[in-house]
């Protein structure tokens, strides 16, 4: 029974060893998806920031253009409209990927509660089982005690029988052997 006890135990603790990995390796690959979405995030902002560069200047040309040209107004009109959009679309992409990101943070921070909250059940299970081994050890301490006290039980009650006079009386010094071996017949009564 305590061998079973002790390899549910055992089952328990890599279980729990073994979950514990599965989410140190599952957090770590997590942390690298949040590293790559950064490293991508930065990559589109100094693309976007290129592109407002380049809109800026663009935006300055077209400016002289219109005061130089005033019959291309319309053109350069469209085009800034169409820089704007573009624009527009890569703010609306850095902001789905800002959302990415900050859902990839909390799944981090979820990970690592579970972690957290794992560690402590193992924590536990380890006392739990120093606590079954500490009464495995007592009971075998009892069990042992119990073992010579029936031995010394023994050895009296064969005293007893030698010296048992003939007529059947026992003498003064043996009845607490008598009384031994009453307990002796009835050994759970040596527990009481």
């Amino acid at each position: 029974m305590n061998k079973k006890r002790e390899a549910e135990f055992q089952k328990l603790r890599r279980d729990l060893e073994e979950s514990t990995l599965q989410h140190e390796a599952t957090a770590a690959a997590l942390r690298k998806k949040q590293a790559d979405s950064v490293a991508e995030l930065g990559e589109q902002i100094d693309n976007l920031q290129r592109v407002k560069q380049k809109l800026e200047k663009e935006k300055s040309e077209y400016k002289m253009e219109i005061d130089d040209l005033s019959s291309n107004m319309e053109a350069v009109a469209k085009a800034k409209g169409n820089l704007e959009k573009m624009c527009r679309t890569l703010e609306d992409q850095l902001s789905e990927l800002k959302t990415k990101n900050d859902e990839n943070a909390r799944q981090v921070n979820d990970i690592s509660g579970q972690r957290a909250r794992l560690l402590t059940e193992n924590g536990e299970f380890g006392r739990q089982l120093e606590e079954k081994e500490g009464l495995v050890s007592q009971l075998t301490r009892g069990k042992q005690a119990f073992t010579q006290q029936v031995e010394e039980l023994k050895r009296l009650i064969e005293e007893e029988v030698k010296v048992r006079p003939q007529n059947g009386n026992h003498p003064p010094q043996f009845r607490a052997i008598s009384t031994h071996r009453r307990l002796l017949r009835h050994p759970q009564r040596l527990l009481l």
